[in-house]
């Protein structure tokens, strides 16, 4: 099943590279873009509800801090005391939609993958790139270029994980990408230029409903 899935990706991905006169470069662009686009609504949802959550949490933060004081010794009790306060608020546990959309990604992920790899084995060039099949130094650079602009516009990152961690995505997706084939970086390039898209679009539904929001007394 899994062989066949593969393969039928692949097939689509040669249909698409004959609908772009042979360039499988712009297949495999095309095709990245298309996923992320179908996903955007499932993603661009977890990644709100995420937002919200966190806003929640914040607003919490005193109560928290309090029952973290009263039940230091008591391990279980704060635990329970936290489930009982976020049930109170409405705070869910935050893995639902994103957990659905791991489930969702990650197959569809592995296959495209494979299939690109199996497709791209013997691809010629693309734009500066001389061989898809191989690694292309620039075009890893520029992957990890977009995806620090994904984690730059994304509102659901605080200013704390900013300063802390916000290079080391960027460091690890630079790394990998830069011994990746270029077909696969070009795919990976494709998908986080619509992350980039998504963090526009979050920040703007994220401002619009602060907007909408009823003043604090």
């Amino acid at each position: 099943m899994w062989s066949t899935f593969v393969d039928g990706i692949g097939g689509l991905l040669t249909q698409l590279a004959h609908v772009f006169d042979g360039s499988y470069g712009l297949a495999v662009i095309a095709m990245a873009v298309a996923v992320r686009l179908i996903l955007l609504p499932m993603t661009l949802h977890a990644a709100e509800q995420a937002w919200h959550r966190q806003a929640k949490l914040l607003k919490l933060k005193p109560e928290l801090d309090r029952l973290r004081e009263r039940h230091a010794k008591d391990p279980s009790a704060h635990a329970s005391a936290m489930q009982s306060l976020y049930r109170k608020h409405g705070v869910t546990s935050g893995l639902g939609s994103g957990m659905l959309t791991a489930i969702v990604q990650a197959p569809l992920g592995a296959g495209i993958y494979a299939a690109i790899r199996q497709s791209v084995a013997g691809a010629g060039s693309f734009l500066w790139i001389g061989k898809l099949a191989r690694p292309d130094a620039w075009l890893a650079i520029l992957v990890a270029l977009l995806s620090f602009a994904a984690m730059a516009l994304n509102p659901t990152m605080s200013e704390q994980a900013r300063t802390a961690i916000h290079w080391l995505p960027v460091i690890v997706t630079l790394l990998v990408t830069w011994h990746l084939s270029a077909g696969l970086c070009l795919y990976w390039a494709g998908g986080t230029g619509v992350g980039v898209l998504q963090s526009a679009l979050l920040r703007r539904r994220i401002n619009r409903s602060k907007a909408a929001a009823p003043p604090r007394p």
